[in-house]
């Protein structure tokens, strides 16, 4: 394969492997910190928003008890 065609071949495909610079190589690092942070912080994101509606099903549980609990009382007087 000629110097041209191995160019054009990595041009076509930026994923193929080629040789990266240390600063290629540092920001490469980088980025790959950041994503795991974004995943994370997704992940957190998620989890709260589940936390937020088993709280919100759990204070509508309360509630209906309450009421249950008065309509009980109410009957007993």
């Amino acid at each position: 394969m000629s110097q041209e065609s191995a160019a054009m071949a990595s041009e076509d495909n930026p994923d193929a492997n080629s040789a990266m610079t240390y600063t290629e190589m540092m920001n490469e690092g980088k980025q790959r910190r950041k994503d795991g942070k974004m995943s994370a912080n997704g992940d957190i994101t998620q989890r709260i928003e589940e936390l937020e509606r088993r709280v919100d099903h759990l204070q509508k549980i309360i509630q209906r008890q309450i009421r249950l609990g008065r309509m009980i009382q109410q009957d007993l007087d």
